[in-house]
């Protein structure tokens, strides 16, 4: 069975970065949000993670399901920076209207500029597959994007991956994991300003009142639930202007990475101590060539490569907001909002001052 790499860690973590830099290295294969995309905000987990036996075009129909948030945002202009599909370019095969297939949202234009090809390719290539488990189809997917990248190995990241930790480790029970851990509250900061977790947030507090997902549903027989500030969000009439306007509560973002870190860490704890390595964002950035070599070191000796991390640690930039900049009683609050997240991390051995 081939070695599976998974990089994990809540939204807005830094994990976008390592993707980055994976993609730079000549024997590595980086996945970039791959099962973010298919889970489409959790919706589609249970297809996503399915243990039922299904053929290549059953696969396939999930690996290029038209994730319904994603669409959404595309067709309101409210996309993120992690969606790297040119799907406003007149010359591209998918667009707003359309929808774009999960796996071209972000992981085939992240390997190559050429992903409408090498979607086309990946097409024909699973539909013929035979019937086999989600998890042998996920094996030989990556395993056929490695030997058609002439890579050695695959390293799946995807944003917000503590969420979903319980159905990876069912589908790859000899995985090897590292957590990037970032400081919550400045995690807390990127996430309200982050359009995609924004949207997210909106309606699932939709959902919630409506008791029907708004985006898959037009049941509005609880649509007097719905509170006065986010009426404006249904989809209906969609206010994008209000919608970029709009902020959620720092709190709210720190009791949400909160939630991730007790989520995820109740599996990674599980792990002995050779499938796991946690690194901090906080050392990446001040430390950058350590760090990755420390990353290469836990992929296997042959893939520390001293030129590679000295070419990615140039990249690296420092943030453009800390919560130290916050005015004291915010501070304070944020870092309450936090403390539960951090007391888990502590008890972890990952530590930060409060």
């Amino acid at each position: 069975m081939s070695t599976s790499i998974f990089i994990v860690g809540t939204g807005r973590c830094g994990s976008t970065m390592l993707s980055n830099m994976l993609r730079e290295h000549p024997k590595v294969l980086s996945l970039s949000e791959f099962f973010a995309w298919l889970v489409d905000s959790g919706t589609r987990l249970s297809e996503t993670f399915s243990s039922e036996p299904i053929d290549g075009r059953q696969f396939w129909a999930v690996v290029a399901a038209i994730n319904t948030v994603t669409s959404f945002g595309y067709r309101h202009r409210v996309p993120c920076d992690e969606q790297l599909y040119p799907y406003e370019d007149p010359t591209a095969r998918y667009s707003s209207q359309t929808g774009v297939p999960a796996i071209l949202i972000t992981t085939l234009p992240h390997l190559t500029s050429d992903h409408d090809r090498l979607f086309a390719m990946l097409r024909d290539e699973v539909n013929s597959w035979p019937t086999a488990t989600a998890s042998q189809h996920y094996r030989r997917l990556f395993g056929w994007l490695v030997e058609h990248f002439d890579k050695r190995l695959w390293v799946e990241r995807s944003g917000a991956a503590l969420l979903m930790l319980d159905h990876i480790f069912a589908t790859f029970p000899e995985a090897r994991f590292v957590h990037l851990a970032r400081d919550g509250r400045d995690v807390a900061i990127s996430m309200q300003g982050h359009l995609g977790i924004r949207l997210y947030f909106v309606m699932s507090s939709i959902a919630q009142y409506l008791k029907v997902n708004p985006l898959e549903s037009e049941d509005r027989t609880c649509a007097d639930h719905v509170p006065e500030e986010l009426r404006r969000f249904l989809p209906e009439h969609f206010d994008a202007d209000a919608f970029r306007a709009f902020r959620m509560p720092l709190s709210l973002c720190g009791s949400f990475w909160s939630i991730q870190v007790e989520h995820g860490l109740k599996e990674l704890r599980k792990l002995p101590a050779d499938r796991l390595l946690t690194l901090r964002y906080e050392q990446l950035l001040a430390e950058p060539k350590a760090q990755l070599n420390r990353l290469a070191s836990f992929l296997g000796d042959e893939f520390v490569d001293e030129s590679w991390s000295e070419r990615c640690a140039a990249t690296v930039r420092k943030p453009r907001s800390t919560w130290r900049d916050l005015p004291e009683d915010e501070a304070r609050a944020l870092t309450e909002a936090c403390r539960p997240g951090f007391e888990l991390l502590h008890a972890a051995g990952v530590h930060y001052d409060m």
